[in-house]
């Protein structure tokens, strides 16, 4: 992590798009196929000006390269519009050490015994066309062995896998053939990698495994269609007659076989307006649907403009595709780099804290936030931190926003429900001033809800915590030489459009593994970070501001009620003959009543109890990990075996972690705006 008085990064999160495609593609295909791919890349850049493309390839001949070839042409482009162009990344993961990968591209063993000079030299050749491209890469790094070493075909399957998982959108050079003996679908291949993404990746299969049945993860596919240099593509029609990329869809490719791609593509509707029938039946979905389609019309127009032409309905279709995957990630980004470039006083306090957030986690960790990360950790740790001192401090921006404007509802609905006792102040303006305050307070408490559903300022702040409390887990696994995902563990009960905090997690871990540290020291530094903050006097404070307000609201609604008692016993026993009174006394009972019910709701809807009860929970849950450390530690084994034994409990303490984050997150998902007045 940088210093506290040097530049903030521009860049919270990542959007990773991988390729996966023929190493032979037909040779008249490959200048339309570049095309195609520099156009999708284009469209990707234009759609998200905000977040850096980290673009997946491990650099194979055939689709691959080509990919790369675009990628680095889109970043020499941009360097020449001023840009951005270093947020246009190309990253390669290789599904074995570099010699053995030159020698499985050369055609592997058999090649070798078959004709050992002609496999010498296509060796060097692959060399030299990877390193051209490797030159110009950000990150290099070999994937850990996913199966029995020595097998390529099970380091290929963990490539692909790994592009499922990582990839919030893959490009498929791909000639769409599937099915019988000349199509099968082998480990390792395009085909199996479509497959997989289309019928769902299962991320965690072991047969003792809970999360064993859970929702596969479907990934976003594009097609672009390429023969290949193979007598199976004889008959297909050539790339550019069959249009650019097209959504892969779960058993056809846009509803159309492959045969019929000489065909006009249908028309891409995108994100339409609510029909009239919502704004009657339900005009606050229709709302959503209007906020969501002006959304997209301006994704539309922002991207004609940058790249200065008309989207044709392909164009569209991979821009929809983007849009829709990376919509979340552009926002964080985007409100990251309008705080940093906020006026001087806002900006250098909005830096401060992104950089008391990071300091605190390293300090957990027994590091120096002032003399940055250390050789081993900064190539895979730097960008979850830098994601997570984002996602924490937008969470807290977005929390304190979206309560300011909820005590300004209440308070409007107060004033609201208070007018009909203005009607007795006067006997000739008592109407009116009862009808401009109702209305007044009416309009401001609708206006107010309709402006935090629509702005998703509440969903924000649960979205970014999500993100921000994964992202702490993830980095102490990592730390401590865990390779398992938080994904594996985390937002399986998740709903209302909070997917895409799962694709941010995975695409953050698009680094290089790394050595790690000591798993006793991660895991004594999380559980007294932890426990200290758990215990800290602010979460004391926040206990007793609960119980107060709780007291207040039901001490309001008792004042209420006891009001309307002594108004009725004067009515009976001094008739009218005590004005004055009997309209204080109504006065009273209507705003005592709205301020204890406004409160209520209030603490209701921020659910300081569920989080107070869960941080009582951490806490105890940090104590059992303390106690079970401890035990560990005082066992009579050797070093080898103790720190065996804190990697275990460190990742069932992350996984315990989760389960109370994600039931916290449930709880509070249940409690939406609904607006309930009349």
């Amino acid at each position: 992590m940088p210093p506290p008085d040097t530049a903030q990064s521009p860049y919270a999160l990542p959007f990773v798009v991988g390729v996966s495609g023929h190493r032979d593609p037909h040779p008249d295909d490959q200048a339309a196929v570049g095309e195609q791919l520099f156009q999708a890349l284009e469209l990707i850049a234009a759609a998200l000006p905000h977040t850096p493309i980290h673009c997946l390839s491990a650099l194979a001949d055939g689709a691959d390269q080509l990919f790369a070839e675009q990628v680095l042409r889109l970043r020499r482009q941009c360097a020449e519009r001023e840009d951005g162009a270093h947020r246009i990344e190309l990253v390669v993961p290789l599904p074995m050490p570099f010699d053995d990968y030159c020698r499985e591209q050369a055609g592997g063993e058999a090649e070798a015994r078959r004709d050992p000079a002609g496999f010498e030299a296509g060796r060097q050749a692959f060399a030299a066309r990877f390193l051209r491209y490797s030159a110009h890469a950000g990150k290099v790094f070999v994937l850990p062995p996913g199966g029995p070493a020595g097998e390529a075909d099970a380091a290929y399957a963990q490539l692909t896998r790994y592009l499922g998982i990582h990839a919030q959108l893959l490009l498929a050079v791909w000639d769409g053939q599937s099915g019988g003996e000349h199509f099968p679908r082998r480990p390792g291949g395009t085909l199996d990698l479509v497959q997989a993404l289309l019928s769902g990746v299962e991320r965690n299969t072991h047969r003792r495994s809970r999360h064993r049945f859970a929702e596969p993860a479907r990934g976003n596919l594009l097609h672009i269609y390429s023969r290949r240099a193979q007598p199976t593509s004889d008959g297909l029609p050539a790339a550019p007659a069959a249009g650019g990329a097209r959504l892969l869809r779960d058993g056809a490719l846009d509803g159309e076989p492959a045969a019929h791609w000489s065909a006009p593509q249908p028309s891409w509707p995108g994100v339409q307006a609510p029909p009239w029938d919502w704004w009657l039946r339900t005009p606050i979905r229709a709302c959503e649907r209007w906020a969501e389609h002006r959304a997209w019309r301006a994704a539309i127009a922002q991207t004609e403009r940058r790249l200065g032409r008309a989207l044709d309905p392909p164009a569209r279709a991979v821009l929809y595709r983007a849009h829709a995957a990376g919509r979340d990630i552009e926002l964080l980004n985007r409100l990251h780099r309008q705080a940093l470039c906020a006026d001087s006083t806002a900006a250098r306090r909005y830096a401060d804290s992104l950089d008391a957030s990071g300091a605190a986690f390293l300090a957990g960790l027994g590091l120096d936030a002032t003399a940055g990360l250390p050789d081993a950790l900064a190539p895979g740790l730097a960008p979850l931190l830098q994601g997570f001192r984002v996602a924490d401090v937008q969470a807290e921006r977005a929390k304190r926003s979206w309560r300011y404007r909820w005590r300004f509802m209440a308070l409007a609905v107060i004033l609201a429900s208070a007018a009909p006792s203005l009607r007795l102040m006067s006997k000739t303006h008592g109407e009116l001033f009862e009808s401009v305050v109702y209305a007044s307070g009416a309009v401001c408490a609708v206006g107010t809800y309709l402006w935090v559903a629509l702005s998703r300022q509440r969903n924000a702040y649960l979205d970014y915590r999500a993100l921000a409390e994964g992202l702490r887990c993830q980095m102490y696994w990592l730390c401590a030489g865990e390779p398992s995902l938080v994904t594996d563990h985390y937002g399986q009960r998740a709903s209302g459009g909070m997917g895409w905090v799962r694709h941010a997690l995975d695409a953050c871990m698009v680094a290089p593994p790394v050595a790690g540290l000591s798993a006793r020291a991660v895991l004594r530094g999380w559980i007294d970070d932890q426990r200290g903050y758990l215990g800290a006097p602010s979460h004391r404070w926040r206990r007793r501001q609960h119980t107060r307000a709780v007291a207040l609201g039901n001490n309001m609604l008792l004042s209420g009620l006891l009001m309307s008692v002594a108004a009725l016993a004067t009515v009976l026993i001094f008739g009218r003959r005590y004005m004055l009174a009997l309209v204080l006394l109504l006065a009273g009972m209507k705003l005592a009543t709205g301020v204890g019910a406004a409160w209520l709701s209030l603490a209701t809807k921020m659910g300081h109890g569920e989080a107070l009860s869960q941080a009582e929970q951490l806490g105890k849950l940090y104590g059992r990990a303390d106690a079970a450390l401890a035990r560990s530690e005082a066992a009579s084994c050797s070093g080898v075996e103790k720190e065996r034994n804190a990697r275990d409990l460190l990742f069932a303490l992350g996984k315990a972690v989760l389960e109370e984050n994600a039931g916290w997150l449930a709880a509070y998902q249940q409690r939406r705006l609904n607006w309930h007045g009349r």
